[in-house]
């Protein structure tokens, strides 16, 4: 059995489509089944998960993505659990791809990462003559060659990041102490747990598309620059709560909030300082 958990906070605008890509997709390979935690939105997240079809809809007693996905693996059944971020969608027949890739000696593993094209709204369309924004929402040659250093760093390191889908087998989830239970990194963490007990991760051949908002506010390289900061600080020892800080920090002196469609959109993008 298959169970999708979908970590949540404030992403009333994305959260119906993180589901809807997860029942679809399960196609003719069975039911899959959905779990939304959400860490305290200030918006119509949870509402909306209900209406879009999840399972089960919980409220995490505690902040924080960590504290979510532990209550969202206790809640569900299945024997294979993916970690879908609720800004992203699943690719089209994931689950049957995923049976494919997946043979008995992997225990854990992970999709290919997709920028998601920049998204407008009728406020935007002040800036739509500006090249620069246009430039911002095309696939140019930063987003298609971050997008290929993703795959590598994948496959030739083993280091997948939160925002791929990160899949694994209960038992293997069990063997490494479940979810690291920390403020900030936990995928990062979680990851390097697995790889260290049971080897390099199966890459499913096809990939979780992600929003681009961050990207889109700060640009490629200052997003980059930021996260392998955080990477290094992380391995050099950096407490989470200070690399937490950081990422703050750096974000909003990349002037990573000033595109958020609302400012709950934007506090909840501050709060989950996710890691890539």
């Amino acid at each position: 059995r298959l169970s999708v958990v979908v970590p949540a906070l404030n992403e009333e605008r994305n959260v119906a489509r993180a589901v809807a890509s997860a029942r679809e997709g399960a196609g003719a390979a069975g039911h899959c089944e959905v779990v939304v935690v959400d860490g305290g939105s200030d918006d119509a997240t949870v509402s909306v998960a209900h209406s879009a079809g999840a399972d089960a809809v919980l409220v995490s007693p505690e902040r924080g993505r960590a504290a979510q996905l532990a209550r969202g693996v206790e809640r569900c059944s299945g024997d294979v659990i993916v970690f879908l971020h609720a800004d992203s969608t699943l690719p089209d027949g994931y689950a049957e791809r995923l049976r494919d890739a997946m043979k008995p000696e992997h225990s854990w593993g992970a999709f290919g990462f997709r920028l998601a094209p920049e998204e407008r709204d009728d406020d935007d369309d002040d800036d739509a003559a500006d090249p620069s924004t246009a430039a911002r929402g095309s696939k140019g040659p930063g987003r298609r060659f971050l997008e290929w250093c993703v795959d590598k760093r994948t496959r030739w390191m083993g280091a997948p990041y939160g925002d791929q889908g990160v899949w694994v087998k209960r038992h293997a989830l069990d063997s490494v102490g479940g979810v690291p239970q920390q403020c900030f990194m936990e995928d990062y963490e979680l990851v390097k747990r697995l790889r260290r007990r049971h080897g390099m991760p199966c890459v499913v051949d096809a990939a979780v598309t992600t929003s681009s908002r961050r990207w889109d506010a700060m640009g490629v390289a200052r997003v980059t620059a930021l996260n392998q900061l955080i990477v290094f600080g992380y391995a050099m020892g950096v407490a989470p709560e200070r690399l937490a800080r950081w990422y703050t920090a750096g974000r909003n002196m990349g002037g990573g909030t000033k595109r958020w469609d609302t400012k709950a959109e934007a506090n909840a993008e501050a709060t989950k300082v996710e890691e890539r």
